[in-house]
């Protein structure tokens, strides 16, 4: 790690290595090796610092990282930042190369020409480097600067933009692949399939999320109406818990538990019979469903005995839940005594219960039992 005008910077050896390897050419000669590397890693050193010195304009501290072929410019941003704010760290990064290449042109036009040999050499890559890269990193391309700044242009929220980003990524990668294979450039031409290949991973992980992200408003609302007693949430919640798999057992659990504490036993049942092979179930969860199905004879000695083992949140919601069935709630604040509990968020997960079952003077004898009882 070396500190570059202030910002922390990691240069990975990877990144000499391939950028020797671009560079490289069957008769090249070392000087020449040498001008390219110096030149080309300087270029991408003042590429990543132009999006830097952006970046700090905006109040963040940005790190760089120089590795593959390319690097990368970290930062958090202060606030909210415009569009048009992203938008100038995006563009700084190719318009400081521009100025190197400007400088260069108005250099090679005082001197007269480009010159010839190696001087020729080390003008035309210093031009390539910071001129011909920029406009390629203007492309509309994710994650080529290009491809942010269209994300900035485009309507819709930050996720739908850079999703339309994406998939106008893929179809201008896919005609400059065919442009470039037409032409023989195969090495530039598998960098642009390989970009192709992660905006369309890109695009299939925001789809999933979203996904993910409706089913889970979904099942709350079916969570909810299940509580409220509607006969249709059961049906609502089974097709979730396909949809869900394979990691349904945490809402299986809380509709288990929600269908049991609003007396729809059958409900409750079901759902645990029907929970496939693999998807374990809290021992708990069976016990509630015994006990409320038979009015506390059954299940209530087994959450005691649980909740005496592992005295957590949902055990002692479960056990004040099974007590209820039993007639035998008052009892619940001596149990939290006898177990020694004086967890905050133990006892309060209790009383909660308690009160929502009309047993106040239980959930004050329960709040009691905590480390601050005056607080309460």
């Amino acid at each position: 790690m070396i500190n570059v005008f202030g910002f922390p910077t990691h240069v990975r050896s990877t990144f000499l290595v391939l950028i020797a390897l671009i560079g490289w050419y069957p008769d090249i000669t070392a000087l020449r090796l040498i001008l390219w590397v110096a030149v080309a890693s300087a270029a991408v050193m003042w590429h990543e610092l132009g999006h830097a010195f952006a970046a700090r304009r905006l109040g963040a501290s940005p790190t760089i990282e120089l590795y593959g072929f390319g690097g990368a410019t970290s930062w958090r941003p202060v606030g909210e930042p415009s569009r048009s704010q992203l938008i100038g760290v995006s563009f700084a990064g190719p318009f400081a190369g521009f100025v190197v290449g400007a400088a260069m042109g108005i250099g090679v036009a005082i001197a007269g020409g480009v010159g010839s040999g190696d001087a020729r050499y080390f003008v035309l890559i210093v031009l390539w480097t910071n001129v011909g890269w920029g406009l390629v990193n203007l492309l509309p391309i994710l994650p080529l600067d290009g491809g942010h700044i269209l994300a900035e242009l485009l309507p819709g929220d930050r996720a739908t933009r850079t999703q339309r980003a994406a998939l106008v990524s893929i179809v201008v990668a896919i005609a400059a692949i065919v442009g470039l294979l037409s032409i023989g450039v195969i090495f530039g031409a598998l960098i642009l399939g390989w970009i192709v290949m992660a905006n369309v991973s890109s695009i299939r992980a925001e789809r999933a999320t979203r996904r993910r992200a409706d089913l889970e408003e979904q099942a709350r609302d079916a969570l909810h109406r299940l509580g409220a007693g509607d006969s249709g949430a059961m049906g609502d919640i089974r097709g979730l818990l396909d949809e869900l798999r394979p990691d349904s057992a945490p809402f299986r659990a809380v509709a288990i538990e929600t269908a049991a504490a609003t007396g729809n036993t059958s409900g409750a049942r079901d759902l645990l019979q029907s929970s496939p092979e693999g998807e374990a179930l809290p021992p708990g969860l069976y016990a509630l469903v015994f006990a409320i199905e038979s009015d506390g004879h059954d299940g209530v000695t087994e959450l005691l005995e649980i909740f005496h083992r592992e005295p957590v949140a949902r055990h002692a919601r479960w056990l004040a839940l099974a007590l209820r069935s039993a007639g035998r709630l008052d009892e619940l604040a001596s149990v939290m005594r006898a177990t020694g509990v004086d967890d905050p968020d133990i006892l309060s997960e209790a009383a909660s219960v308690a009160d929502a079952l009309g047993h106040p003077s239980t959930a004050r004898q329960v709040r009691s039992l905590g480390p601050d009882p005056s607080a309460t």
